[in-house]
């Protein structure tokens, strides 16, 4: 997972410690569906964007803290 805080660091997460239904349907659904970007947006956590990553074989996840307009 990244995010604004530290963009180019890296740390494996568990999609448990994400957050909540949604994130823990969007990261097996981009594992599932390797072309697939999922996006999730709930209101009460920050924005995430998920996606595969071929080069180190996992799911990757990006927070976005910024509100989306």
């Amino acid at each position: 997972m990244s995010g604004p805080a530290h963009p180019a660091a890296r740390a494996p997460v568990h999609s448990t410690r994400l957050g909540g239904t949604r994130h823990l349907s969007a990261a097996p659904f981009v594992h599932a569906q390797r072309e697939a970007v999922a996006l999730v947006a709930p209101r009460d956590e920050p924005f995430t964007v998920f996606a595969w990553l071929p080069c180190e074989s996992m799911v990757h996840a990006h927070r976005v803290e910024t509100p989306l307009l």
